[in-house]
């Protein structure tokens, strides 16, 4: 399926969620390489074929989404980062291997997302997303109730799952709270293992690896339809 401009069904001023777009001057072989492998990567059709269908959101620098992409060659895997430098770090991974069954953009997932069907992807995964700690910068992270709602719900198979990591506790006791708020969704975690441990195939992020390194507990939460 073959992209098309769709507008954002979201009933609030989108208010830009992610930081800097690019971080640092890109030296020639950066640049050559988005130049030149970026739109062989770039998401311009929708796999409709039997695969599984996998989304993340806000991949960093691709370590996670290249790792799951190259362990399920048989499904399809979509990312998304606006961050310029991401993406050049994730496309110098793709020159050493190539995967075509990773799809990437730098749009803002709050409005490409409508390119996709609903009741696409098996799981979406938003990995240590922004936690804009400043209380005046609230308004600017991207997981809340609408979000999920509005715009993540609809694009889950009916048994898809929602993994969030995040190692800042304020941005956890705000993402638990407009997930209880939610009538979509729901948290069926039921002791503290539930979120302490991480999956055995898991593949830590250059920030999770951070986080560890300087003290903080990274938790995950999956959430699933109501």
């Amino acid at each position: 399926m073959s992209l098309e401009s769709k507008n954002l069904d979201y009933n609030q001023k989108l208010i830009r969620s992610f930081g800097r777009v690019k971080s640092r001057k890109l030296s020639n072989n950066k640049n050559f390489l988005l130049e030149n492998f970026y739109n062989s990567y770039k998401i311009s059709s929708i796999d409709n074929s039997n695969s599984k269908n996998f989304l993340e959101i806000g991949f960093g620098f691709g370590d996670f989404i290249f790792g799951k992409a190259k362990q399920n060659p048989d499904a399809n895997f979509y990312g998304c980062e606006p961050h310029i430098n991401g993406i050049v770090n994730l496309l110098g991974m793709l020159e050493k291997q190539p995967l075509p069954n990773l799809k990437i953009t730098n749009q803002d997932i709050r409005i490409f997302i409508n390119n996709f069907p609903d009741n696409f992807f098996e799981k979406i995964f938003i990995l240590f997303p922004d936690p804009w700690p400043k209380y005046k910068h609230f308004k600017r992270r991207l997981i809340d109730k609408n979000f999920l709602d509005k715009i993540i719900f609809p694009k889950l198979t009916e048994s898809g799952k929602v993994i969030i990591a995040t190692d800042h506790d304020s941005y956890k006791t705000w993402i638990l709270s407009h997930i209880l708020q939610s009538s979509k969704f729901k948290w069926p975690a039921t002791s503290k293992e539930s979120w302490q441990n991480f999956p055995r195939d898991w593949i830590e992020t250059k920030y999770q690896k951070k986080a560890i390194l300087e003290g903080r507990e990274p938790i995950l939460i999956e959430i699933e339809k109501s």
